[in-house]
């Protein structure tokens, strides 16, 4: 039998490359048609070049096999967050994956992970059925964040028929059938996917007069919007210039383009709102737009519902299929409803958190938590 080991993971090329190999097997979307070059750059930005990180933190840990080499992985996306107003460097999970063989281990490897979150403070966003089953039966130290309904996503379909017509493709290959739907079925598709989401299909705000900008590059103001606006969001992510850079503008445009709008009142920042565009990737429907995103002042519903207008607008200009946000606050979950979304019920992937002293968790307690639309890590 193999003998199986845990240690922390290295950044360099030959972790890289086993740990490459294991998340092409085990998380597919992405990974699956990315590079070990792409890949490289992915976790050189998450980790190396991420502001948060300081000597704490970890790349993460992996399994290693002594006959088939790297067979298991969890990272690390270090974050700084704002809990009970107080700046707190902490760190989010992520891609752990474990290949088939040597499920066994992967408690062992998620349990390392937790080991460091006793002296850290800790953040999950994207745990699935396996890390809730983890959470909730082995006692772990992690806590459910206390927000309703981050099981829905707030759909608008523009043109209902390419999601529909992705779909049909995607489980006629899967289960070995025809191939992609042909031509002279394509209308009637169409037409029965318009007609059925045909009250889903545009969002568009009344009172929305503010100036909506397209933003290069995060400045100063940014920074000082944050720290004017932070006491009104209770938990959440911390926002200044140096973060906003590194989560948005300055990520390798290997899966997908993230792009910055602003609005403003007489020159003064009122809020901005990130929209995520998906490249056309095998596990990807062609057209998705997604808010990850949206921050303004909380006494000003105009400036959301300005920044919203103008996303939405933009995505069906680019020839978007889907708008979308999800893992939102009850606040903006309200508002949207107006806008008559399209709610589909996802599996149900809570966010959890541990907090390493009770000054902490009692502020973890007591504030209002701020999740800020669902892709990928540290979206809180």
């Amino acid at each position: 039998m193999a003998k199986v080991t845990l240690r922390e993971a290295l950044f360099n090329d030959e972790d890289l490359s086993g740990i490459w190999g294991v998340l092409r097997q085990a998380i597919a979307v992405p990974y699956g048609e990315c590079s070990l070059f792409n890949f490289a750059r992915m976790y050189q930005h998450k980790y190396v070049d991420n502001p948060a990180r300081t000597a704490r933190h970890s790349f993460g840990w992996l399994l290693e096999s002594s006959k088939d080499g790297i067979v298991g992985f969890i990272g690390m996306v270090p974050i700084r967050m704002n809990i009970g107003n107080k700046d707190i460097t902490g760190a989010c999970g992520t891609s752990h994956g474990v290949l088939p063989a040597y499920r066994a281990y992967s408690i062992s490897l998620y349990k390392q992970f937790m080991s460091w979150g006793k002296d850290h403070f800790l953040v999950d966003t994207t745990s699935g059925q396996a890390g809730n089953k983890l959470h909730t039966h082995l006692k772990l130290g992690m806590t459910k964040l206390p927000v309703a309904n981050l099981d829905q996503a707030y759909l608008w379909l523009i043109r209902p028929e390419i999601p529909a017509k992705w779909l049909l493709d995607k489980k006629t290959k899967q289960n070995g059938l025809w191939g992609p739907i042909g031509t002279p079925y394509a209308w009637l598709l169409k037409a029965l996917a318009r007609a059925r989401y045909a009250g889903h299909r545009s969002l568009r705000f009344p009172s929305a007069t503010l100036l909506v900008e397209p933003v290069k590059v995060f400045t100063d103001d940014f920074t000082q919007f944050w720290h004017d606006h932070k006491m009104m969001y209770g938990n959440t992510t911390v926002r200044d210039r140096t973060y906003l850079q590194w989560r948005h503008l300055e990520v390798p445009p290997i899966v997908s383009t993230t792009h910055v709008f602003a609005c403003r009142d007489g020159g003064r920042l009122m809020g901005y709102l990130t929209l995520l565009e998906r490249h056309q990737l095998e596990g990807y429907c062609p057209g998705h737009f997604r808010v990850t995103d949206v921050f303004y002042d909380r006494s000003r519903p105009d400036a959301m519902f300005s920044l919203m207008n103008h996303a939405f607008e933009f995505a069906r200009s680019q020839g978007g299929s889907i708008f979308e946000i999800s893992k939102i606050s009850p606040e903006l979950q309200e508002m949207l409803y107006s806008q008559k979304p399209y709610v589909r019920q996802q599996e149900a992937w809570p966010y959890w958190y541990r907090a390493p002293t009770k000054d902490l968790a009692d502020a973890c307690l007591r504030e209002v938590w701020w999740p800020s639309g669902s892709d990928g890590d540290s979206n809180v």
